[in-house]
């Protein structure tokens, strides 16, 4: 009897935990979010123009998917990027992104997963740039960080700064807490 009282007591947990694990499909998402400030002081060579913008930029790997929200006071745009690039470095294109789309609506483009990998690991290894006729390497620019959490300091929301799934692997090591917890206590009661 107490050895069936115990399966039960570590079986229930470990159950429950699996459950948990498969219907939280997307708390496993794989979507963050980073934003960038952009600046002609940011190029490399440095411009002082005036030209100044915001991009906020949310990466899915698992959707192979950038999509941008950029806006700027740069006046005719020719070409806009995410670049891959230290900050004081310039790198190569990785996403092309649509110059019309400046000061509208979220805009989103393909990417391959690697890239969108990448830009989740490193975003610090990546920048959004706008060119210009008269700046053809770029007018603005600014290096991707990590998105302030809704409600973090008037941030923009998003969750980078967080390892996707890491609340649900939390919730699974409290319940299957809980059981072991139940286990021993069970264990009390029957004596």
């Amino acid at each position: 009897m107490i050895r069936k009282a115990l399966s039960i007591a570590f079986v229930a947990p470990a159950l429950a935990v699996g459950a948990l694990v498969i219907s939280a499909g997307p708390a496993f998402a794989h979507e963050v979010s980073f934003t960038a400030n952009l600046s002609g002081s940011n190029e490399v060579p440095a411009l002082d123009a005036g030209m100044t913008g915001k991009a906020t930029v949310t990466v899915n790997d698992e959707a192979r998917q950038v999509c941008t929200t950029i806006t700027s006071n740069v006046v005719g745009a020719t070409a806009m990027h995410i670049h891959r690039g230290a900050a004081g470095t310039n790198g190569p294109i990785v996403v092309p992104l649509d110059p019309k789309t400046i000061n509208g609506a979220n805009a989103c483009v393909s990417a391959t997963a690697d890239v969108a990998k990448a830009i989740q690991a490193n975003p610090a290894g990546f920048y959004v740039n706008i060119h210009t006729a008269p700046a053809p390497g770029g007018a603005v620019r600014g290096q991707l960080t990590a998105a302030t959490p809704s409600g973090a300091n008037g941030g923009s929301g998003g969750q980078a700064g967080t390892t996707p799934g890491t609340s649900v692997l939390f919730v699974a090591l409290v319940v299957a807490g809980a059981g072991l917890v139940g286990a021993s206590g069970w264990r009390l009661v029957r004596r």
